[in-house]
């Protein structure tokens, strides 16, 4: 990995850091990534009916907002030995795969690829976690009255339904889930009978 010389050393003018670069890479070069406050948010709820077939759906997104994937930062750091990694790091610089984004896998890191692994990152790890999720879904028939006269006054009202939570999201976020990949929304999906006698 190449890392960008931002800043430099403190002078007597700039206390905390020279916003001009010396040549050195080192933790005066670090600087502010992202936003974890999203630009805007926005949701859309539609409702439908058509002779007895009814639809709800409900849209949740949030934009403008990126942060450090965790997930990936474990998952594709290869400087240990005996712990899993993702499919990606097949694509890891090689001899014979010079031409690659992601470096050389190697026990201890000396190249610091990894460099800022506690509680700083690096913009390797930075990604868009803007998304578009389709939080929750429903779509039900209710028998027509007619109907429900055939059972002599004992049904008032009967209603099948089927519907799902979180059963789709469009993002560019490469793992789990953009909110929170250690606890991600689960997906569900549900049937249903409301009825009145």
């Amino acid at each position: 990995m190449y890392f960008l010389d931002v800043h430099g050393n403190p002078t007597e003018t700039e206390r905390f850091y020279s916003k001009s670069p010396d040549g050195v890479i080192n933790s005066f070069d670090q600087t502010e990534l992202g936003s974890t406050i999203p630009g805007h948010i926005y949701g859309l709820n539609l409702s439908a009916g058509f002779k007895g077939l009814d639809l709800t759906i409900n849209f949740y997104g949030e934009g403008d907002v990126q942060k450090v994937n965790t997930a990936r930062r474990r998952l594709e750091a290869m400087n240990s030995t005996g712990l899993n990694q993702m499919a990606t790091t097949l694509n890891r610089w090689t001899t014979e795969n010079p031409s690659t984004s992601m470096p050389r896998a190697v026990a201890g890191d000396p190249a610091g690829n990894n460099r800022g692994d506690d509680d700083i990152a690096n913009s390797r790890w930075v990604e868009d976690a803007g998304f578009f999720r389709l939080n929750t879904w429903q779509l039900g028939y209710s028998l027509p009255g007619n109907l429900l006269d055939k059972t002599g006054g004992v049904v008032s009202r009967f209603r099948l339904f089927v519907g799902g939570q979180n059963n789709m999201i469009i993002t560019n976020w490469s793992t789990l889930d953009p909110v929170n990949d250690t606890y991600p929304l689960p997906k569900s999906f549900f049937v249903g009978l409301n009825a009145t006698f």
